[in-house]
């Protein structure tokens, strides 16, 4: 192994060391229900890129992903670059935003029952309660935030 070698893999090493400790200084920063309607909404997040967009089998629709999506972004950018100069409070947008997407989840739930989902494949069921349990979570982990 030469000098050069030598020297380029601790910055490798650093700098995929650097993306995973972010995201778990993140995490570790969040409240009891800001981690549950954060982590809930990733895992929304999970489910709609392998179920609906690598496998395309199950499809949980455009506004879950974006509810999640915000749920997300809004936990990191307040924890990692500040949320003073936003209009609308940190709490605010996460709270309607995980509540909103618990709500949704629930509906749904109630509606696929309805329609027989659970007489469709075993992709699908595993789907579908991935996407349950991460909407409900998420919305129960927003409605316990409280106003800093």
């Amino acid at each position: 192994m030469t000098d050069q070698e030598s020297t380029e893999q601790p910055e490798e090493a650093a700098a995929s060391s650097g993306i995973g400790s972010e995201l778990s200084s993140t995490v570790a920063k969040l409240g009891a229900g800001e981690k549950l309607a954060v982590l809930g909404a990733a895992g929304v997040m999970v489910v709609w890129l392998l179920f609906d967009l690598l496998i395309d089998e199950y499809g949980i629709g455009e506004p879950s992903f974006i509810l999640a999506g915000l749920v997300v972004a809004a936990a990191y950018f307040h924890h990692n670059r500040g949320s003073a100069d936003w209009s609308v409070d940190y709490v605010t947008v996460v709270k309607v935003a995980g509540i909103f997407l618990g709500l949704l989840g629930a509906w749904t739930l109630v509606e696929q029952v309805r329609a027989d989902l659970f007489d469709r494949n075993a992709t699908d069921i595993i789907a579908a309660l991935g996407y349950y349990v991460g909407t409900i979570t998420s919305g129960i982990g927003a409605w316990q935030l409280k106003r800093g």
